[in-house]
C-alpha cells in the first residue's frame, strides 16, 4: 500500500531549537492519564554514577520527543526507570497505567517499547507479531488473514509467508509442536495460489521457527515495527529501532506511526528523525540536560540553499543556559559535556547532508549515487522461488548423520566413545591395535587399583558372612571368651571394610574426573578448530552443544566410572558365592538356585522396557528447558520493558510441562520394571533361601539331636548359607541391573558421540570453491557464489578486486540480501561453493560486539593476550600509551578515569557499557590491530550504527588517516563519501552491481 502524504509538520527538514524552561507541573499534569511525567527525577546507574539530575519533563499525548546525547549519557537508562527496571534515586515518575496504578509490570499497556535489537523468540510468525500476548488469548491475526498480510506488507516482510528457501536449511526440517529450537519456514514462491496462501497463513500460526537465527538485524527490526503497528499503543519508546533499516523504510515507518496517532519517544542519532518530533531532550551524561522545542514549517523553502541557511541559523541559536539541571562540578565531566556539544553539532551537520542527499540522489537502496558508474554487474532474470537444495555435502552429511544416529543406538555409540576415551591420543589418531593394547598407562593403574579394591571388598564380604555364623555358634555355646575375641576381630574388619569402601569411592571419582578432562580436551580440540564452534551451531544446528560439552560429558563420565565397580563386583561375587553354596549344598542346592535365577531373570528381561531412547529424550528436553532460561537471561531487559514476564513464564512452563510429562511416563515404565525386579530378585528369593536351607538340613552329615555343639555348628553353617544365597541373589540382581545402566549410559554416549561426528564431519563440509589466504595487500573474488547453508543464492558469479589503491568498498542492499553472508564467506565461516577468494590479513568489527573478560586493555588487544600486545608494541608502557591514545580517539577517555586500563579484570563490560560505547571500544580494537598486526583490511558490519554521527565521522576520518582500507556494510547513506566503490546486492536472488563512486 502506498504511504499517505506526510503531514505539514514533518514535510521538511527545517527545524528550530528554541530554549524551553522546565515545565511547571500541576496536579492535573501529575494525575493525567494521557501524559508521562518526570518530576525532579534523578537517574543513576546501579553503580551510583549520576546520569540525569533533577529532570522535570511532561510528555503529553501527541507531542513527540527526541532524546539525544553521547553514548552512555543515560538515554536508555531514563526509560529503564520508567519501566521500573532501575530504581529512581530521587523524584517521581507518573505514566499512563492500567486501572490508574503505577505498579504495573514493565511498561504500561499504553506504552510500547521497540528496542534496537527486537526480542524475537522461538515460535510462530503470528506469535512474534502479537508478543507479549499469546495465541491463547489473542486470535485477531489468525481470524483476519488480510490484516496479517497488511502488517507484513507495510514493513516489506510479506515474503515471510511465502518464501521457503530462506529457512529450508535446517537439518531438523518441518514444523514441530514440541517447542524445540528449530529454524524452518514453510511454503513456496512469491506469488502463491489461493490454496498455497491458506497453507502459508496456517503455517504463520503453527510453524515454529527460531527467528533470531533466520532473520537479519534489519528484518528483525522491521518485524518489531510490525509488532508496534499491531498493538497501536498511545505511546511508543523507540530505542534506535531503525538503525538497521534503509532510509526509505525509516521514513515510511515514521509516517505510519504518525498516521496511527501514536506519541513517539525516540532515542536516535539519525538526523532524518528530527523532522518527525516536536521536542528534543538532550543529555550530557554528567547530570545535565536541556529541553527545547522543535518548530516545523509546513511550507517548503524556495531553494535548498535557503533551507540549509535556516537550519544552520536555527541550530546556532542554542544557548548554554538552556542546560537546566546541569552539574556545576568541573573535572572529568568536562570532557563528557564537550562530547555532548559535539553530538548536537553533528546532528546539525548531518541534517544538512541529509537534505543534500535527499535533493540529489534519494535513498541508498534505490538510486545510484551521483557521479557513479557501473564497473561490473550480474542480474538474475528469473527469481522465482529460491532453491530449497542445500549444499550437496551438507545434505549428504545430514543423511549420514541421521543414519549414523540410527545405527549407533544401543551399544554402538557407547563402545565407540569408550574406545575414544580409554585409548591414547596417538592410538585414536592411528586407529590401530586392540583396545587393551592402547589403554593409557594412568587408566591401567587406576583400573587395576579399582579391581583390587573390588576383590578385597568381596573377600571382606565373605569374611563378614562367616563371622555372622560364628557369632551364632559362640552364642549357642555360651562361649564368652570366644565371643569377645570375635567382637575385637569384627572391629578391625569393619575398619578395613571402611577403608576399602572409601578407597573405592575415591578411585571411582578420580577416574571420572580424569576421563572428563580427557574427553573435554578431545572435544574442545575439535570444537575450536577451523571455527567449528560456529559451524556446528549455525550450519549443523547442534543447538545444545554447550550442555553436551559440559553437563552431558560430566554425567556420562560419572556414570561410566560408577559402572566399573558395579560391573566387576557382581560377577566376582556371583562366582565366589556360587562356589561356596555348592560346597555347602552340593549339586542339588546349586542347581535349584540357578534354575530359579534363569527363570526369574528371563521373565524380568522379557517384561522390562528399553529405556535408552527415553534417557536420550530426557536429556534433550532438559537441554531445551535450560536453553529457554538462557535466552531469557540474555534478553531480560527487552522482556521486562514489554512486561512479557507472564508470556515467558508460559513458554518456559510449557517446556517444563513437556519435560515433566516425559519423566512421568518414564516413571510409570520404571515403576512396572522396579516392581517385577523387586519381587523376583528381592522378595521371592526368601522362599528359595528357605528351600535350599531345608535341602542343606536334610543332608547335614552330623547328628544334631543330642549334641549342642553339633547343633551350634549346624546353625552357624545355615546362617552362613543364608548370607551366601542372599549375596548370590544380590550379585545376579546387580548383573541384571547392568542392562539398565548400559541403556542409560548409551543414551548419554549417543549425544556426546554426535558432537564428535559433527566436528569431524565438518572437515568435509566444503564446496567446490576455494579460499586462498595471502595475496599480499589485495583481496580478490573471482566468480564467487554466495549461498546460504539452506541453498539460497544471494550473489552469483561475484567478481571484484580490492586494494589500497582501489580504495574502500561499501556494501549495500536491502535487508536479507546477503551483505553479512558475503562477509561470512570471506571469513570462511561459510565455505564458498563456487569460485575463488584470495584474502590478505583481515580484521572484522561486527555489529554484535563481543567483549571478553578482562581489563580495558584486554578488550583492545583481543583476540590476543596483553603479553602479546606488549611484545608487539615494545613493552608495557608503550602498550598503555597506545591504548590510551586509541580510547581518546574514539572518545572513551572517561572510561580510563572510572576503571583504568588494567584494573577492572572482572568487569562485565557487556552490561556496564552502552551499545554505542561497546561499538566504539571495538573500533579501537580494530585500529589497534591495523596499526600493530599488519592488517590490510578492516571489515565493518554495521559497526557504527549505535554511535552518534559526529563520532562516526571521526572514526572514518581516523581510518583514512591510518591508511586503512575499509569494507563497510551499512544502511547509512552518509557513509558513501568515505568509500570509493560500492557493491550493491540487489534482491537476495543473486543479482548485484559493482559501482565506482565519484569520491576520491
Amino acid at each position: 500500500s502506498e504511504p499517505a502524504p506526510r503531514r505539514g509538520r514533518a514535510s521538511s527538514y527545517k527545524g528550530a531549537l528554541i530554549q524551553d524552561s522546565p515545565p511547571r507541573e500541576t496536579k492535573a499534569d501529575k494525575s493525567s492519564s494521557s501524559s508521562i511525567v518526570f518530576e525532579n527525577a534523578t537517574v543513576s546507574t546501579p553503580a551510583g554514577h549520576t546520569l540525569i539530575r533533577d529532570l522535570n519533563l511532561v510528555i503529553e499525548e501527541g507531542t513527540n520527543l527526541l532524546v539525544t546525547g553521547p553514548n552512555g549519557a543515560g538515554k536508555s537508562s531514563l526509560f529503564r526507570v520508567l519501566g521500573g527496571l532501575w530504581k529512581l534515586e530521587k523524584g517521581k515518575v507518573h505514566k499512563p497505567t492500567r486501572g490508574g496504578s503505577d505498579k504495573d509490570e514493565g511498561l504500561a499497556s499504553d506504552i510500547f517499547y521497540v528496542p534496537q535489537k527486537p526480542y524475537v523468540s522461538v515460535g510462530s510468525l503470528i506469535e512474534q507479531l502479537i508478543y507479549p500476548s499469546t495465541l491463547e488469548n489473542d486470535h485477531k491475526l489468525v481470524d483476519d488473514p488480510k490484516r496479517l498480510r497488511h502488517l507484513l506488507q507495510q514493513v516489506d516482510l510479506l515474503y515471510l509467508l511465502t518464501d521457503c528457501g530462506r529457512y529450508s536449511g535446517s537439518e531438523e526440517g518441518g514444523a514441530t509442536s514440541s517447542g524445540e529450537d528449530i529454524s524452518v519456514s514453510s511454503k513456496s514462491s512469491d506469488k502463491a495460489s489461493p490454496g498455497e496462501e491458506d497453507a502459508a497463513l496456517f503455517d504463520a500460526a503453527s510453524t515454529v521457527v527460531n527467528w533470531t537465527e533466520v532473520l537479519s538485524l534489519g528484518e528483525q527490526q522491521r518485524l518489531g515495527m510490525a509488532r508496534l503497528f499491531y498493538h497501536s499503543p498511545r505511546f511508543a519508546i523507540l530505542d534506535e529501532c531503525t538503525s538497521g533499516v534503509t532510509n526509505d523504510m525509516e521514513e515510511r515507518f515514521c509516517e505510519i506511526v504518525e498516521r496511527m496517532g501514536c506519541t513517539c519517544i525516540t532515542i536516535s542519532h539519525r538526523p532524518a528523525l528530527v523532522a518527525f518530533h516536536d521536542k528534543v531532550l538532550h543529555l550530557d551524561g554528567e547530570g545535565g540536560w536541556s529541553l527545547r522545542d522543535l518548530e516545523h514549517s509546513s511550507s517548503s523553502p524556495s531553494s535548498a540553499g535557503e533551507e540549509e541557511e535556516e537550519v544552520s541559523e536555527s541550530f546556532a541559536d542554542e544557548d548554554d543556559e538552556s542546560r537546566s539541571g546541569s552539574s556545576e562540578e568541573e573535572g572529568p565531566g568536562d570532557y563528557r559535556k564537550m562530547a555532548s556539544d559535539k553530538v548536537l553539532e553533528g546532528m546539525t551537520n548531518s541534517m544538512k547532508k541529509a537534505m543534500k542527499e535527499k535533493k540529489r540522489k534519494g535513498s541508498l537502496d534505490h538510486q545510484k549515487a551521483a557521479g557513479s558508474q557501473i564497473i561490473d554487474s550480474h542480474y538474475v532474470k528469473h527469481a522465482g522461488s529460491k532453491s530449497s537444495v542445500s549444499f550437496a555435502n551438507l545434505e549428504e552429511l545430514g543423511k549420514a548423520g541421521k543414519e549414523a544416529a540410527a545405527s549407533s543406538q544401543g551399544s554402538g555409540s557407547l563402545l565407540k566413545l569408550v574406545r575414544r576415551l580409554l585409548t591414547s591420543s596417538r592410538a585414536v589418531g592411528k586407529r590401530r591395535g586392540t583396545l587393551m593394547s592402547s589403554i593409557e598407562s594412568s587408566d591401567a593403574v587406576g583400573l587395576s587399583a579399582l579391581a583390587a579394591c573390588v576383590v578385597l571388598r568381596t573377600a571382606i564380604s565373605d569374611r563378614i558372612a562367616n563371622l555372622n555364623g560364628q557369632t551364632v555358634y559362640h552364642i549357642i555355646n555360651q562361649d564368652r571368651p570366644g565371643f569377645y575375641k570375635l567382637m575385637v576381630t569384627s572391629v578391625f574388619q569393619s575398619a578395613a571394610n571402611a577403608v576399602v569402601a572409601s578407597s573405592l569411592k575415591y578411585l571411582t571419582d578420580h577416574l571420572a574426573l580424569g576421563w572428563r578432562e580427557r574427553l573435554t580436551n578431545q572435544l574442545l580440540s575439535y570444537y575450536f578448530k577451523d571455527d567449528r564452534f560456529y559451524q556446528s551451531v549455525h550450519i549443523q544446528h547442534l543447538r545444545d552443544v554447550d550442555q553436551r560439552l559440559t553437563r552431558d560429558v560430566e554425567r556420562w563420565c560419572d556414570d561410566l566410572a560408577a559402572l566399573l565397580p558395579c560391573a566387576i563386583k557382581p560377577v566376582l561375587d556371583a562366582g565366589w558365592f556360587s562356589w561356596r553354596c555348592y560346597k555347602l549344598t552340593g549339586a542339588k542346592g546349586i542347581s535349584f538356585l540357578y534354575l530359579y535365577m534363569v527363570l526369574g531373570y528371563t521373565t524380568l528381561k522379557a517384561i522390562s522396557p528399553d529405556l535408552a531412547f527415553a534417557a536420550r529424550r530426557e536429556h534433550e528436553l532438559e537441554s531445551a528447558f535450560r536453553q529457554s532460561h538462557i535466552a531469557l537471561r540474555e534478553r531480560a531487559e527487552s522482556v521486562a520493558f514489554f512486561g512479557g514476564g507472564h508470556r515467558e513464564k508460559q513458554c518456559i512452563h510449557k517446556r517444563f510441562v513437556g519435560l515433566r510429562k516425559h519423566i512421568g511416563s518414564v516413571l510409570s515404565l520404571r515403576f512396572n520394571r522396579d516392581f517385577y525386579e523387586n519381587f523376583l530378585t528381592s522378595q521371592l528369593p526368601h522362599n528359595v533361601t528357605w528351600i535350599i536351607s531345608m535341602i542343606f538340613s536334610l543332608q547335614y552329615p552330623i547328628n544334631i539331636v543330642t549334641d549342642v555343639k553339633n547343633q551350634a555348628a549346624m546353625v552357624k553353617d545355615m546362617r552362613y548359607l543364608a548370607t551366601v544365597i542372599t549375596q548370590t541373589f544380590v550379585s545376579f540382581g546387580d548383573i541384571l541391573g547392568l542392562h539398565k545402566r548400559f541403556t542409560e549410559l548409551a543414551g548419554g554416549a549417543e549425544r556426546v558421540m554426535e558432537c564428535f561426528n559433527k566436528f569431524e564431519a565438518e572437515r568435509n563440509l566444503e564446496g567446490m570453491g576455494a579460499l586462498v589466504e595471502g595475496g599480499g595487500a589485495t583481496m580478490r573474488l573471482e566468480n564467487v557464489l554466495v549461498e546460504t547453508p539452506g541453498g539460497s543464492k544471494l550473489a552469483e558469479n561475484l567478481s571484484l578486486t580490492l586494494s589500497k589503491e582501489s580504495g574502500s568498498l561499501i556494501i549495500s542492499g536491502p535487508n536479507g540480501s546477503g551483505k553479512t553472508s558475503l562477509l561470512r564467506v570471506m571469513a570462511n565461516l561459510w565455505p564458498p561453493k563456487q569460485g575463488t577468494i584470495t584474502v590478505p590479513r583481515i580484521f572484522f568489527v561486527t555489529q554484535k560486539t563481543y567483549l571478553t573478560e578482562g581489563s580495558l586493555m584486554a578488550q583492545i588487544v583481543y583476540p590476543h593476550s596483553v603479553e602479546w600486545g606488549e611484545a608487539r608494541v615494545g613493552g608495557k608502557q608503550a602498550l598503555e600509551d597506545c591504548c590510551s591514545e586509541l580510547l581518546a580517539s574514539v572518545r572513551l577517555s572517561y572510561l580510563l578515569e572510572r576503571w583504568g586500563l588494567d584494573q577492572a579484570e572482572s568487569q562485565d563490560w557487556s552490561q556496564t557499557l552502552s551499545l554505542g560505547e561497546q561499538q566504539r571500544l571495538c573500533m579501537a580494537r580494530g585500529f589497534f590491530h591495523c596499526r600493530n598486526a599488519e592488517i590490510h583490511f578492516l571489515v565493518l558490519d554495521e559497526a557504527t550504527n549505535a554511535v552518534s554521527l559526529d563520532v562516526e565521522e571521526d572514526l572514518y576520518d581516523m581510518a583514512r588517516d591510518l591508511g586503512i582500507t575499509l569494507v563497510t556494510v551499512t544502511q547509512r547513506a552518509g557513509l558513501m563519501e568515505h568509500h570509493s566503490q560500492e557493491l550493491r546486492l540487489l534482491d537476495g536472488n543473486g543479482s548485484w552491481e559493482h559501482l565506482l563512486l565519484g569520491n576520491k
